[in-house]
């Protein structure tokens, strides 16, 4: 059994698709296929059925599955391993966030882990913190940065800094000129909000229900950028983080107005209970936490 056959065992298994996992991996499809095969026949099992489109894990390969998933973190452990001894000077380290947070807390973290570990290879996933905790359980992330993540059998949870959220407006809204007001004041207001499943806009909607009203959905985006440009033309009001607003402030393309209620979130920063945390992982963390501690009070 080669380490080469059961990586591309996985890929294939995590993508259901054979196509799909080549492309992953840089490979020619037959490549993979005649791995898969080999290791097949050295097992004595088929390890996937081959369906019309893609692949599905035979009960064997649902079997060999966990097996194969703790010979790679083993081979990632001596490799980091290594790496720790050879003062990180290669390596790869896969980070999971929202994109509320990579608008304005990540790029900083991003810029100084890149200045003090240019060798390593750092990647980023963003999506909902749903969907970075499913890749973090999966083994998929090495640490993530999310909201709303809750201790449990796979994940630890550290708080990492607590964010106050403003309305944000157009310029040439009648609030405009205000520095503070009730979020009760934008109950008839459309609001532009994010697409299910990310937390801000379960946050929104949590805070909106203690205020007494359900907030009108004008329209829903993907990104924090997308709502800061609907709000900027007048098609709605949000809710965000203060720093992921300062730029279009200081520009004058939108309003950020504190609210009389104080709503908040708070970062987190998650990792796999139970697995081998690498030394760039712990770097980074680190380098979060001095960020973190670093950002301006928001007032």
């Amino acid at each position: 059994m080669e380490l080469r056959q059961v990586e591309m065992f996985l890929e294939a298994a995590d993508r259901r698709s054979i196509t799909s996992a080549a492309q992953a991996l840089y490979v020619a499809q037959p490549s993979v296929s005649a791995q898969i095969g080999a290791l097949e026949r050295e097992l004595g099992y088929p390890l996937f059925d081959r369906l019309p489109r893609g692949v599905r894990l035979t009960e064997v390969g649902r079997a060999v599955l966990p097996h194969a998933r703790q010979i790679m973190r083993q081979v990632a452990e001596i490799r980091d391993s290594i790496d720790a001894l050879a003062g990180l000077q290669r390596g790869r380290l896969v980070l999971g966030t929202m994109p509320t947070v990579t608008a304005h807390l990540i790029p900083t973290v991003i810029k100084a882990f890149r200045d003090a570990f240019p060798a390593i290879d750092l990647r980023v996933v963003e999506a909902s913190a749903s969907v970075v905790l499913e890749e973090l359980a999966a083994h998929r992330l090495d640490v993530a940065v999310v909201t709303g993540a809750q201790p449990g059998p796979q994940v630890d949870v550290a708080p990492l800094m607590t964010e106050e959220l403003y309305a944000i407006v157009p310029v040439d809204d009648p609030l405009a000129e205000r520095e503070e007001i009730d979020l009760r004041e934008l109950q008839d207001r459309p609001f532009v909000v994010l697409e299910s499943g990310f937390s801000l806009r379960n946050v929104l909607y949590e805070i909106c229900s203690g205020a007494g009203f359900s907030p009108r959905i004008a329209q829903e985006m993907s990104s924090i950028q997308g709502i800061k440009g609907l709000v900027e033309i007048g098609m709605g009001v949000s809710l965000a983080p203060r720093m992921s607003v300062e730029q279009e402030e200081r520009l004058g393309l939108l309003r950020a107005l504190r609210l009389i209620q104080r709503p908040q979130r708070q970062l987190q920063i998650v990792t796999s209970r139970g697995s081998y945390l690498s030394r760039s992982a712990g770097e980074f963390i680190a380098i979060c936490q001095r960020t973190a501690a670093g950002m301006p009070a928001q007032s």
